[in-house]
């Protein structure tokens, strides 16, 4: 087993006379996590740096790694840190940094899109072949709820379920009969076409009717942008992203990090339902490839969407299942969330391993008192206490695997750079990314002889990917054509049942499709061939995205131009629509659409929003209940509709603060008075009334909750906060425009709490604006509800 190095101990030792030892190292065994590790600390922790750290390490083993990454953290685990001298001053040997650059074999895969490198997910993509019977129940079950979650169903709601029931018994049917689907669009065409006799044998499980709404939805789904999920790129595959085998563009003296990046994915429902399917596809792989050593590594940077302690997302049942086999079957697990509260408890339980940072709300440091009791009883209360006290990158390690105690771990630096890359950075990278060669030696040449020419430049990321997608479709493509005679063979010999029938029309109907439309495509694509690109707006482009926005003066001088030709190119990039531009008091400014920011609005970095939990089927569901109350001043009418439902994103003002809180007679017996507390509250951009939010009744506003600001019961712990480019969300302007002051917003809460206000930051709150109207009536009724819970808001 390996000897995992995560950092060192923050407890100085000395020797019997008075000379402090250099820090201990703390390592981890690699078999440890086979008990899988969890990462916890509110935002700037350094949990990530953590999970980092350890996923090195594990490549330096030689085990290989799938990353899942929700913002752009892990692609930089791509990036070598080539800088010996400061990697020796953070304690750490800059050969092993060299070694480990030597030894990966990077891939970012980007579901659904081209930036990286493509990658699609079926859901009815598995090989259940071979499975024992429970494990290919297990398999089914998940396919059909993959499809009902696609499909935007409520899976615990009476239509989801019944939906997966519908689809579940459909493909076991399927399966017995051996015709079981290659794909959705087999599976859905076999749907589509089933006579009165056949949708009777679902007629217990759901009303006919919505079945075929159901089959109609799913028809749709294979239609537009959406079917990139599906068809975009390299098929998911465990083989590939492990680079085991022949067919995935691996070096075999080199161990595969695979990075999924997903924002790439437009929905949550679509990042869940992706997660779903690769842990569906990885747990199938590890019950054919079983092994009693770590033989992989599972990371999930940010969990706590994925597997929440309520909502049942279309993951979550297949990472429950995950976490509770993986490690039978050599498969370790890694998490990190920083909303212990927003993680399903029973998840929580499966692993041994607690790397615990920086905690400054209570419902945190709650979630995991119970598990740190368990895990360190003796030492209970003084972690709680040192919790809420440590400082970035600074963890308490509970692992009774490796310890008898609780270790203070001190996070070591990390072997490659610690950046966060968006869609254009990691097109770049994957563009330019090539394995390290080494320089040849000039003494191995005699003398007097000519060395020999250097030899070819390695392969790109991105050349090596589409040389293995073009491979694939070629072989792929052989099989399909030798079908069809045996398919008509068939035909003609026997009569086959409907379903048999069915499967066979859509093999047969899909190459016949592919021949008439392969000549008008090849002849569309060379008449509607994208413009070559435009050097001069590139290179503009470029410079604009090194700041947040640029006057033509500023401009000038990065681009060395006048600045009337610099004025002039920058209204080019406007007229092209690749720059947006404002008056900012008597200056003309200019800014990227590329960079994602608004900086017109005073939003020149990224913003933190919060994921909303409402999907588009409960706002279905929500506006049926509120157009069903005719007690809202009578003005309501059985007949009104909804028309149309949008998504909002409204400022709360975040406010950082310290605060002394008095602690309970008993503890004031044994220690110190008060407890300094660091924590949020939350406020109404204009009124400055605090936000209260409940899990069940929504949010509500209030003047002052309660004697204490850290006691008061908000977002905190409860939901989760992600990065996000607010050009991406559809924002209230005014709200920006019309916001109280930073100093007016923390002299109106010192004035109601006794704390030190310390930060003022924007958060963005998901509201859903339902619009109904009545027939023959211009005038609407706008109802706004909350993303998170989805009840009426009085904003």
């Amino acid at each position: 087993m390996a000897e995992l190095l995560v950092g060192f101990d923050r407890v100085t030792k000395t020797d019997p006379d008075g000379v402090q030892a250099p820090p201990e190292p703390i390592t981890l065994d690699s078999s440890t996590l086979l008990r899988h590790v969890m990462a916890l600390g509110s935002s700037g922790s350094g949990k990530t740096v953590f999970c980092k750290a350890l996923t090195e390490e594990m490549l330096r083993a030689g085990i290989p790694a799938i990353c899942i990454d929700p913002q752009g953290d892990l692609c930089s685990l791509a990036l070598h840190l080539d800088d010996p001298e400061f990697l020796a001053e953070k304690g750490l040997d800059p050969e092993l940094a060299r070694e480990l650059a030597a030894s990966i074999d990077p891939v970012i895969f980007t579901p659904a899109s081209r930036k990286g490198i493509a990658m699609s997910a079926d859901p009815v993509g598995s090989d259940i072949s071979g499975m024992p019977d429970r494990e290919r129940v297990y398999a089914i079950t998940g396919m059909a709820t993959m499809i009902v979650s696609l499909l935007g169903y409520d899976l615990e709601g009476d239509d989801g379920a019944g939906l997966v029931a519908v689809f579940d018994r459909a493909l076991t049917g399927l399966h017995k009969r051996g015709k079981f689907p290659r794909d959705l669009q087999q599976f859905t065409h076999w749907l589509l076409h089933l006579d009165d006799a056949g949708k009777a044998e679902f007629a217990n499980l759901l009303d006919a009717r919505k079945i075929d709404q159901a089959c109609q939805k799913l028809a749709r789904l294979d239609v537009g942008a959406r079917r990139l999920l599906f068809h975009e790129g390299l098929s998911l595959d465990i083989d590939l992203l492990l680079g085991f085998g022949e067919r995935a563009a691996a070096d075999e003296s080199k161990t595969r990090l695979s990075i999924i990046y997903l924002n790439s994915l437009n929905t949550q429902e679509d990042k869940e339902f992706f997660v779903a399917a690769l842990t569906e596809r990885l747990y199938a792989w590890m019950l054919k490839n079983p092994s009693k050593e770590p033989q992989a590594l599972f990371y999930i940077d940010e969990v706590a969407p994925f597997i929440p302690p309520v909502r049942k997302p279309a993951c979550k049942p297949a990472l429950s299942l995950m976490f509770k086999q993986a490690r039978k079957y050599g498969i370790c697990c890694l998490m990190a969330t920083q909303n212990p509260a927003d993680v399903d408890y029973k998840a929580m339980a499966q692993f041994g391993t607690w790397a615990l940072g920086r905690m400054t709300t209570r419902q945190d440091m709650a979630k995991v008192q119970p598990t740190v009791k368990s895990l360190d009883p003796v030492h209970v209360d003084k972690i709680m206490e040192e919790l809420p006290a440590q400082k970035p990158g600074q963890f308490l390690l509970i692992s009774p695997d490796n310890f008898d105690h609780t270790r203070s771990l001190q996070t070591r630096w990390l072997y490659t750079k610690h950046e966060t890359l968006d869609e254009d950075r990691i097109e770049r990278l994957v563009d330019e990314y090539t394995f390290p060669v080494e320089p040849a030696d000039p003494e191995a040449t005699p003398e007097g002889e000519e060395p020999p020419p250097p030899p070819p430049p390695p392969p790109t990321m991105r050349e090596r990917f589409d040389a293995l997608e073009a491979e694939l479709k070629a072989t792929s493509a052989k099989p399909e054509e030798a079908a069809e005679p045996e398919a008509a063979a068939g035909a003609a010999a026997e009569e086959e049942d409907v379903a048999e029938e069915e499967v066979d029309e859509a093999d047969e109907s899909e190459e016949d499709d592919s021949e008439e439309v392969a000549a008008p495509v090849k002849s569309a694509s060379t008449i509607l061939a994208p413009p070559k690109p435009d050097p001069e707006l590139e290179e503009t482009d470029k410079l604009l995205l090194r700041a947040s926005s640029m006057s033509a003066k500023e401009f000038a001088t990065k681009a060395g131009l006048g600045e009337g030709a610099a004025r002039a190119r920058l209204r080019r990039m406007v007229k092209a629509g690749r720059a947006k531009e404002w008056k900012d008091g008597r200056v003309q400014r200019y800014f990227s659409v590329a960079g994602g920011l608004r900086p017109d609005i005073g939003l020149d970095r990224k913003v933190n929003a919060l994921i909303t939990r409402v999907s588009s089927n409960d706002v279905e569901r929500k506006a049926r209940e509120l157009r069903g109350r005719t007690s809202f001043f009578g003005l309501i009418g059985e007949d009104e509709e909804l028309q149309r439902a949008e998504v909002e994103y409204r400022l709360v003002m975040q406010l950082g603060f310290t605060e002394k809180v008095t602690r309970a007679f008993i503890k004031r017996l044994f220690g110190r008075d008060h407890d300094e507390l660091v924590d949020f509250v939350y406020l109404h951009p204009y009124n400055l009334r605090i936000v209260v939010y409940d899990g069940d009744k929504g949010i509500s506003l209030h003047e002052q909750p309660g004697e204490y600001a850290s006691r008061i019961i908000d977002f905190d712990g409860k939901t989760t906060l992600e990065e996000a480019a607010p050009a991406n969300l559809k924002l209230r302007e005014s709200d920006l425009k019309t916001r109280k002051a930073d100093d007016v917003i923390k002299a109106s809460f010192k004035q109601r709490f006794k704390a030190t206000p310390k930060t003022v930051k924007p958060v963005f709150l998901p509201v859903w604006n339902l619009h109904f109207g009545s027939p023959g009536r211009s005038a609407e009724r706008i109802v706004t509800i909350d993303g998170l819970t989805g009840n009426p808001l009085e904003w």
